[in-house]
This record gives C-alpha cells, sequence and structure tokens, in this order.
C-alpha cells in the first residue's frame, strides 16, 4: 500500500471540499447581496410610487386652482357696476386677476370643492391598474 496515494488523495479531497465550502460562501454572500437589492428595490419602488401619487396630486390641484380661477375670472366679468364710485383702471384689473389667482390656488391647496380629490382618486385608481 502506497502511503504517498492515500495522502495525495486527501489533500485533493480536503481541497475538493474547501473548494465547495468557498462556492458556499459565494453563493451565500450573492444571495445576501440580492436579498439587500430586492428589499432596497422594494423600498426605491415604493419611493417612486409615493413620489408619482404627490405629482399626480399636485397636478390634480392645479386643475383644481385653474377651473376655480377661470370660475372667478367668468363671475368678475359680469359688471353690475361699471361706472362705480372710483374708476376701475388697468392696474385695478390687475390686481384682481392676482387675487383671484391667489384666492383659487389657496382654496385649491386647501380642499377646494373636491375637484382635486375627485381627479386624484380617479387617476390613482388607473395608476394602480398600470402597475398590476
Amino acid at each position: 500500500m502506497e502511503i504517498g496515494g492515500l495522502l495525495s488523495s486527501s489533500v485533493e479531497s480536503r481541497a475538493a471540499i474547501m473548494q465547495v465550502q468557498s462556492r458556499e460562501n459565494e453563493f451565500a454572500q450573492f444571495q445576501h447581496v440580492l436579498e439587500r437589492f430586492w428589499e432596497s428595490g422594494e423600498a426605491l419602488t415604493e419611493a417612486i410610487e409615493a413620489q408619482e401619487r404627490a405629482q399626480i396630486r399636485q397636478a390634480a390641484e392645479m386643475f383644481e386652482a385653474y377651473f376655480l380661477n377661470l370660475m372667478f375670472r367668468n363671475m368678475r366679468s359680469v359688471n353690475f357696476d361699471e361706472d362705480g364710485f372710483v374708476p376701475r383702471g388697468n392696474a385695478d384689473r390687475i390686481f384682481t386677476e392676482m387675487l383671484d389667482e391667489t384666492i383659487a390656488d389657496k382654496a385649491a391647496a386647501q380642499g377646494g370643492f373636491g375637484l382635486a380629490d375627485m381627479l386624484y382618486a380617479q387617476m390613482t385608481q388607473q395608476f394602480n391598474s398600470t402597475l398590476r
């Protein structure tokens, strides 16, 4: 019986075992990296969805503000008292338009007539159906 043959085969088997263990460690590290990526990917997806929902909300509020501004402008276009006590000039018209725009923006941001809420609900419902 050759002792050298046994030693070389046990060294080779130990090397094979170490190689298998090394690959198992690499696999475990790779699996850990994939799990972290998956978790961060889910967090990233949630962050993107939250950002898109915020943009949808902002667009809905902007639309409601625009609608309210148009409504105010049309209401002011009906001049019951054209020849009032103080004559109205260009500056007065500009101030009134800016005031109406500001009121419309504030009203839409604080809930307005609920048009932004309805638009947001409808658009996010459509957004959710596209994600599935």
